[in-house]
């Protein structure tokens, strides 16, 4: 198994040589032509359909959707330094608590320099963006984002011995879900959009950035004794309910946006209510189908950790998977 990740991570270094962004490509910047565009997926903004807010016009729409553009790369910017880059930075000084090959830790370095690099060009598209809008964002840290919650919940609950292996599996779901979510978003806007080239482009690292979390994931979980299983299979729900379904955070988000187009918070609360009850008439998913967790389940499958039957059997008592 160690064999395995080592020769995987020789690869992925040649390979990140010649084709990392911050190494090979000249980053998209924004031109004042394409300023008129949308900057986020009307599709993934769900209070755009809203009447309130249609009613107060294009330039509210447009705002509104600038500023959803603006809470996306505020938090690549932040999650992806905050989070990502630092738990690369124990991976490569620290190790994960079992042998790790040298060649790993060196990808863990290559992979906290792309994620620096993203979040810089992040921050550089929202200044451009208000440069060429006018419209201005919010200071930076003015929310905690889910995975953040979900660490801290790790962190604490872990036992200390095992902390750097919690560390690492909140690492793998994130990089799991970044990249589902920016997938998802390139599929929702045209080829041309300023807001698009910036997600391809960022796409073209985190796929290299998967594979090796996968690998990485199943090559801890397997070097792990049984003890450590159990405790870290324990900890999984409880994880994956803050990261996957704290819904409180972003209704505070869309509060905070509605409030931005002069709506009170009691009514931003009622059109947030409204709009999601229209959307989501039917039942609401059980948490096994819920769409956005499915790649952090799959995870799951991929590196062995539903092959362990107490964890297997956690995982069905909170609902996560179906027997």
């Amino acid at each position: 198994m160690a064999n395995d990740l080592s020769t995987f991570s020789q690869r992925y270094l040649v390979q990140w040589d010649k084709r990392a962004t911050v190494r090979t490509m000249p980053r998209y910047r924004l031109s004042e032509s394409a300023a008129s565009h949308d900057f986020f997926p009307a599709a993934l903004q769900p209070l755009a359909t809203h009447e309130a807010v249609i009613a107060r016009g294009k330039d509210a729409l447009h705002e509104l959707l600038v500023r959803s553009a603006y809470g996306w790369q505020e938090a690549i910017a932040t999650i992806e330094v905050d989070v990502v880059t630092d738990l690369c930075g124990k991976l490569a000084n620290q190790g994960i608590g079992v042998p790790l090959p040298d060649a790993a830790r060196q990808v863990a370095l290559t992979i906290g320099t792309d994620e620096v690099y993203h979040a810089y060009a992040a921050r550089e598209f929202i200044a451009d963006v208000h440069r060429h809008t006018g419209i201005r964002p919010e200071e930076p840290g003015q929310s905690e984002s889910p995975i953040q919650k979900a660490l801290a919940y790790v962190q604490r609950e872990a036992p200390p011995e095992l902390r750097r292996q919690a560390e690492t599996m909140v690492l793998c779901f994130a990089e799991h879900f970044v990249t589902e979510g920016l997938f998802g978003m390139s599929k929702d806007t045209t080829s041309d959009n300023p807001f698009h080239i910036t997600i391809r482009e960022h796409l073209i690292d985190e796929g290299r950035h998967q594979n090796f979390f996968q690998h990485l994931m199943r090559h801890m979980w397997a070097q792990i004794d049984e003890e450590a299983r159990a405790a870290l299979g324990r900890l999984m729900p409880g994880f994956l309910d803050i990261f996957l379904l704290n819904m409180d955070l972003y209704t505070d988000d869309q509060v905070r946006l509605l409030g931005f187009l002069g709506f009170g918070r009691e009514d931003s609360r009622r059109i947030i209510a409204e709009t999601f009850m229209i959307g989501n008439s039917e039942k609401p998913a059980s948490k096994d189908k819920v769409l956005h967790a499915q790649h952090c389940l799959s995870l799951l499958r991929i590196a062995g950790v539903l092959d362990h039957h107490p964890t297997r059997d956690v995982m069905i008592e909170s609902g996560w998977i179906k027997p």
